[in-house]
């Protein structure tokens, strides 16, 4: 089944769904969603997620540099 068929068998049973059943399909899509998000962090190493954590202070603290004067100087 294609892309745009699996998105119109879908649409077809949402829009069939009584309210509680739709808030619970949007709930459930909602909390893997995040689960999703939450997984990929929890996946990098404590070193990985210290040094992202580091480079958004700097950003936060105006410690930036152009990504193009950057590798000029390299």
């Amino acid at each position: 089944m294609e892309t745009a068929q699996i998105k119109l068998e879908l649409f077809r049973y949402i829009d069939k769904l009584n309210e509680n059943k739709l808030v619970q399909l949007y709930d459930f899509l909602v909390q893997e969603t995040d689960k999703q998000k939450k997984d990929f962090w929890l996946m990098l190493s404590e070193w990985d997620r210290n040094d992202i954590e580091l480079g958004i202070q700097d950003l936060e603290n105006g410690k930036k540099r152009d990504f193009f004067e950057y590798f000029e100087q390299i």
